[in-house]
C-alpha cells in the first residue's frame, strides 16, 4: 500500500461519516417541514448559502490562482479542485428552494408584496420563472469553468504539461471575470432580496469576499492535517503556510474594508429604503451578534495572522483557520436570517439541524471529489521541483 493509499483509505472513513451525518440531519429537516414550513426552508436557505459559498469559493479562487500564480496555489490545488466539482450536488441542493420555496422565503413572490409600490417596480426583475432561470443560468456557467479547467488540470497530470498549463491561464481571466459578475447577482437574488426594498452596490463583493475567506479557512484546515504525510511532505514547506496565513490576513481587511463601506455608505445617507436593513441586525439581540462579529471576525483574527510565528506554525494557523470558519458560520446566520426574525434574535433547532445535513453531504461528496486523482498536481511547474522527477514520488 502506497503512502497515498493510506490517506485516501483515512479520506474514504470521513466520507461514509459525512454521509451518515447528512442524512440524519436533512432527515431531521424534512421532519422540521412538518412541524413549521416557513421556519424549515428558512433554515435550509442559510444552510445552503454556507456551504455553497463554500463551493464557490473554491472556484473562485482557484480561478484567481491560475491567473496571478504563486507557489501558495500548489499546497491547496486540489482542493481547490474538488470543492468546484461539487457543483452538481449544491446545484441539487438548490432545487428544494427553487420548486417549492421560493414563496415561502422571499417576500415578492408573495400577493402582498404586489401592493408595495417599491417591489412592484422590481417585479421585471423579481418574478419566479426569471428567478429560477436565473439560477439555472449561474449554474451551469460556473460548471462549465468549474470542469473545463479541473479537466485540463487532469489531462497535465498525464503530461504536455507546459502547453496545458498555458491554456488554463489564458481561460481563466475571462472565466473570474464572468465569475464575480455571475457569483454578485447570485448573491443579490438570494440573500439581498430576501429584503426587496433594500439594495446595496456593495453588497455582492462584500460577501464574496467574504466566502474567499471562508475558503482559505477550510483549505489551511485541510492542508494542516495533511502536510505531514506522503506526497504532501515532498513539497510543502512552513512558506506555504506563511504564504497561506498572510493572504487570509489579506482578505480579512478586505472583508472588513467593504463592510465598512457599506455601512458608512447607509449610515451617511441614512435613507428610509436603506437603513432598515442595519436597524433589523442592530436591536432585538441582532446587536450582540453584530458586536461580536465586528470585534472577533476582524480585530482578533488581524492581530493574530500579523504575528509571523502564527502564521509558520501549522497547529496555531489550524487554529485561527478553524476559528475563523466558525465566525463565517455566524456571520452568514447574521447576514440572512434577520430578513426573518425582525421581532428579534431567536434559534430553532432547525438552524443546527439544516447545516448539519447540507455540510454532511458537502463533505463527503468534497472527499469523494478529492479521490478521484492524485493530491497534488503532478506536473505543476510550480511544485518546486522539476515535474517528471518527482511523479514517481508523489505517486508512490
Amino acid at each position: 500500500m502506497t503512502p497515498q493509499d493510506v490517506v485516501i483509505t483515512n479520506i474514504k472513513r470521513y466520507q461514509r461519516l459525512g454521509v451518515l451525518v447528512g442524512v440524519v440531519g436533512l432527515a431531521a429537516t424534512v421532519l422540521g417541514f412538518f412541524v413549521d414550513v416557513n421556519q424549515a426552508f428558512q433554515s435550509y436557505l442559510f444552510a445552503f448559502i454556507f456551504w455553497n459559498g463554500l463551493t464557490l469559493g473554491c472556484l473562485g479562487l482557484y480561478l484567481l490562482h491560475n491567473v496571478v500564480g504563486g507557489n501558495w496555489g500548489v499546497a491547496i490545488r486540489r482542493f481547490l479542485e474538488a470543492g468546484a466539482r461539487t457543483l452538481p450536488l449544491t446545484f441539487l441542493l438548490i432545487l428544494p428552494i427553487l420548486i417549492f420555496g421560493i414563496p415561502h422565503i422571499y417576500f415578492w413572490a408573495q400577493p402582498a408584496a404586489q401592493q408595495l409600490e417599491r417591489v412592484h417596480f422590481k417585479e421585471g426583475y423579481l418574478n419566479i420563472p426569471f428567478f429560477i432561470a436565473r439560477a439555472v443560468i449561474y449554474f451551469l456557467v460556473w460548471a462549465f469553468y468549474a470542469f473545463r479547467l479541473t479537466g485540463l488540470s487532469a489531462r497535465q497530470d498525464r503530461g504536455n504539461y507546459m502547453e496545458i498549463w498555458a491554456r488554463m491561464k489564458r481561460i481563466s481571466p475571462f472565466g473570474l471575470l464572468i465569475f464575480v459578475i455571475t457569483a454578485t447577482f447570485a448573491y443579490i437574488d438570494w440573500i439581498m432580496s430576501l429584503e426587496p426594498r433594500w439594495f446595496s452596490t456593495i453588497f455582492g463583493a462584500m460577501f464574496l469576499v467574504g466566502q474567499i475567506l471562508e475558503t482559505f479557512a477550510f483549505t489551511i484546515i485541510l492542508l494542516t492535517l495533511f502536510y505531514k504525510f506522503r506526497p504532501f511532505s515532498l513539497v510543502i514547506n512552513y512558506q506555504h503556510f506563511h504564504d497561506l496565513g498572510n493572504l487570509m490576513l489579506a482578505f480579512t481587511m478586505l472583508w472588513a474594508y467593504t463592510s465598512l463601506s457599506q455601512f458608512l455608505i447607509i449610515w451617511s445617507g441614512n435613507l428610509p429604503e436603506e437603513i432598515p436593513w442595519y436597524i433589523r441586525r442592530f436591536s432585538g439581540g441582532w446587536g450582540y451578534v453584530a458586536w461580536f462579529i465586528g470585534v472577533f471576525h476582524f480585530c482578533v483574527p488581524f492581530v493574530m495572522l500579523l504575528m509571523r510565528f502564527i502564521k509558520k506554525d501549522p497547529r496555531l494557523l489550524y487554529r485561527v483557520a478553524l476559528y475563523m470558519f466558525v465566525v463565517r458560520f455566524i456571520d452568514i446566520f447574521w447576514i440572512v436570517e434577520p430578513a426573518f426574525r425582525q421581532r428579534g434574535l431567536y434559534l430553532s433547532w432547525m438552524d443546527l439541524a439544516a447545516p448539519v445535513g447540507v455540510g454532511g453531504l458537502w463533505v463527503a461528496a468534497f472527499l469523494w471529489r478529492l479521490q478521484e486523482r492524485p493530491l497534488l498536481a503532478l506536473h505543476d511547474p510550480r511544485l518546486g521541483y522539476h515535474p517528471l522527477e518527482t511523479e514517481a514520488e508523489l505517486t508512490s
